[in-house]
């Protein structure tokens, strides 16, 4: 899981122009997992292995004491109340335990079943049996699944924690600056790597005449689409990822992957069975088989994936795998957005809707989708806290699209280009946006996320 910075800067302007709003105050989040961590005796991390419906017992193995005294082999959790919540257990699922001491008694809270829970210790129980007495409210301490918070102690225990406890929320100040003057008209697409090594943002822009490559060069850009091969190549979708293995950033580009080779671009002629009426919302290359090797993925408009799996061969084809129905919503998705937003490491779509977003897995691992309230606590604008917990944070594109001295030169739409990249060195990205005549613009991120 990446850390905040900006990798969301795209999503979150897309979020921003579709959804724009008043910006909304950060939650201040006093009771951290880092603290509820620091305050605990002991951090028991198990699995569960048995559920008895009747008497409402959970049998836990431990399989981790993250902090203090090992409890011994197994722990058991009573679920007094709520009733239903045991229903919702079950074997194999994970289990945390953060004990304290209280008047003499050990107390502890419990995540089960992705549910924050209140629990004392009956005394003298061997082994140790803590009956819940009631859900604890701690949504905006960590809103996440129990599988997050269980890997999140086995960070606790090692080292500093990638969950963010406090983040800039400001990411866009002062004002929007242009940067430069692309050849292209009427664009639709932006995407941003270092495509031959020099430690700068290069550019990928698709538009009606087809898709163009800009070379970052002294304050500007100069058009080396011809020059790296890209001449006459389609401007339906881009995306870059280490496809070959070589470590450069290849390029999806179209219907087709181009291999990078520090000097220009080769088709890989491994051409996608994508169909020509598809207008894909987003694309990605990226690792959903698990072999480590990215794959490439299209998002069409009614939800469903597009999955070609990478063959790790130069040449060879990229079979297509079944393809994954994400949803079924009446309401269209304005934009969405690939990238490594949940608890397995394994890529997520978040989906914007004027009612909200959604995010979705592209496998069972997943976890069922996760409505905006679900990924917060609260119903508001987001920042990625790590294993696919999220905060609630002020509107950090506000400043691109308030009144009356809106600060971008052009009117701001869902179908506006906007791409996440690190212009200054600093290790955060920054925010390009391209206007219909070709103009780029910059959003500096000035946020400084804290650990």
């Amino acid at each position: 899981m990446k850390s905040v910075h900006l990798v969301l800067a795209s999503a979150l302007a897309a979020t921003v122009l579709a959804c724009a709003a008043p910006a909304l105050a950060v939650i201040r989040v006093d009771n951290t997992v880092s603290k509820i961590y620091a305050d605990s005796k002991a951090v028991v991390v198990g699995t569960v292995t048995a559920v008895n419906p009747d008497n409402r017992v959970a049998d836990v193995k431990v399989t981790d004491a993250a902090k203090g005294e090992s409890p011994g082999e197994k722990v058991r959790v009573q679920i007094v109340s709520p009733e239903d919540l045991i229903a919702k257990v079950a074997a194999g699922q994970p289990a945390v335990l953060f004990v304290a001491e209280e008047r003499g008694n050990a107390v502890a809270l419990v995540h089960l079943a992705d549910t924050w829970l209140m629990a004392q210790r009956v005394p003298e129980s061997k082994p140790p049996v803590f009956r819940v007495v009631q859900v604890f409210d701690a949504k905006q301490t960590f809103p996440g699944r129990t599988v997050a918070l269980a890997r999140m102690a086995g960070e606790l225990k090692t080292g500093p924690s990638t969950l963010l406890n406090k983040v800039e929320p400001n990411f866009f100040r002062g004002a929007i600056k242009e940067v430069a003057k692309l050849g292209v008209a009427r664009p639709t697409l932006l995407a941003a790597a270092d495509v031959n090594g020099d430690k700068k943002p290069d550019l990928v822009v698709a538009a009606a005449d087809g898709a163009h490559l800009f070379l970052a060069a002294g304050a500007g850009y100069e058009d080396a689409t011809a020059t790296w091969g890209l001449a006459g190549a389609p401007g339906l979708v881009a995306a870059f990822g280490d496809a070959s293995g070589h470590g450069k950033p290849d390029l999806l580009l179209g219907k087709e992957i181009y291999i990078n080779d520090g000097r220009k671009f080769t088709p890989a002629k491994a051409l996608l069975q994508v169909p020509d009426s598809a207008k894909p919302l987003a694309a990605a290359l990226a690792d959903v088989t698990g072999d480590k090797k990215p794959d490439a993925l299209f998002l069409l408009a009614g939800g469903t994936v597009l999955i070609f799996e990478n063959p790790g061969a130069p040449g060879q084809p990229w079979s297509q795998k079944s393809p994954v129905a994400l949803w079924q919503e009446k309401e269209a998705a304005l934009a969405a957005a690939f990238g490594d937003w949940g608890d397995n490491g394994r890529p997520h779509v978040l989906a914007v809707r004027p009612g909200g977003i959604v995010r979705y897995a592209l496998d069972a691992d997943g976890g069922p989708p996760a409505g905006f309230e679900r990924l917060t606590g609260e119903k508001t604008p987001l920042v990625n806290r790590g294993f696919g917990a999220f905060l609630a944070a002020l509107d950090g594109g506000s400043a691109l699209v308030a009144a009356p001295d809106r600060p971008v030169p052009f009117k701001l739409s869902p179908a506006t280009p906007v791409a996440a990249a690190d212009l200054h060195g600093d290790a955060i990205d920054d925010l390009l946006i391209l206007a219909p005549d070709g103009r780029l613009f910059e959003a500096d991120n000035h946020a400084k996320a804290s650990p």
